[in-house]
């Protein structure tokens, strides 16, 4: 199967966080001190996504309107298994249920939502993440992602497979503060020809990253920066012929709290800290 587009479950968790507090707790749960336990983000002063923590302050469910995601950890505090729990109607081509499901008040469970996979995770002696295996019924092919480091023993290449054939890869550049700057997406020919499908280019403000506090989720970005993106240049990129790259330009202001975090993003996005 060629890829255009790396699959959702493959691209493992993207978590949105927010919080607005002064008076904030610092436990870390990535083996550091001072990073905030993100807990609430509010949009236009709703709540739009909660998380919960375990009692080693390891994110341990995420919870929204339109998903739920539930976290596993071993003895060693190593991310062992990620599921993933949705509302079909909101993808419904049925106008009406579409409406119905986006005006709803009850958010996802497992009980009421519809499980679309689970994601175990392998690690290597150094504890490094080096495979993560997608399983979502009925699909019985074998969907998994491997990943490979670079000098600074940071992800650089996460190489997707199916059915145990490579579909495409996606290259991770840093900057010297460990900030994500760069990912490139590439699909792979049945012959083996990378093909560069997109482009993703980030700037950072100087200011502390509360996702942190989730970076045993390892994928490079959000959960592992140092910094808060500020500007997002996403480009899509056309084979000749087709016309010029698309490229779409995202711009993000944030208020800070006194210990250098966020605690509004754009006006109208509250971040809450427990």
């Amino acid at each position: 199967m060629r890829i255009k587009i790396i699959t959702f479950c493959l691209l493992l968790v993207t978590i949105s966080f927010s919080c607005k507090k002064e008076e904030i707790s610092t436990v870390g749960n990535n083996g550091t001190t001072g990073i905030p336990l993100l807990s609430k983000v509010l949009v236009d002063n709703k709540s739009t996504y909660e998380y919960v923590y375990n009692d080693s302050n390891l994110i341990s469910e995420e919870k929204s309107k339109f998903d739920y995601t539930v976290h596993g950890y071993n003895t060693k505090g190593q991310l062992v298994t990620t599921e993933y729990y949705g509302n079909d109607a909101v993808l419904s081509s049925d106008p009406q249920v579409y409406q119905t499901a986006m005006s709803s008040t009850t958010w996802v469970t497992p009980e009421s939502g519809t499980k679309g996979g689970t994601i175990t995770y392998d690690y290597n002696d150094k504890g490094q993440i080096i495979k993560s295996t997608c399983s979502r019924p009925p699909l019985t092919c074998s969907e998994y992602s491997a990943f490979t480091y670079d000098s600074n023993n940071r992800i650089g290449r996460q190489t997707m497979y199916w059915d145990g054939t490579a579909t495409g890869y996606i290259d991770y550049s840093y900057d010297t503060n460990g900030n994500l700057i760069k990912e490139m997406l590439y699909n792979l020919s049945s012959a083996g020809v990378a093909e560069l499908i997109t482009t993703t280019e980030y700037d950072f403000d100087s200011e502390k990253n509360p996702y942190l506090a989730t970076s045993r989720l390892m994928i490079p970005g959000i959960n592992t920066n140092t910094n808060n993106i500020i500007k997002e240049t996403y480009t899509i990129h056309l084979s000749t012929g087709q016309g010029s790259d698309n490229v779409q330009v995202t711009e993000t202001s944030y208020k800070y709290n006194k210990m250098g975090y966020p605690v509004t993003k754009n006006g109208n996005i509250s971040f809450i800290y427990s």
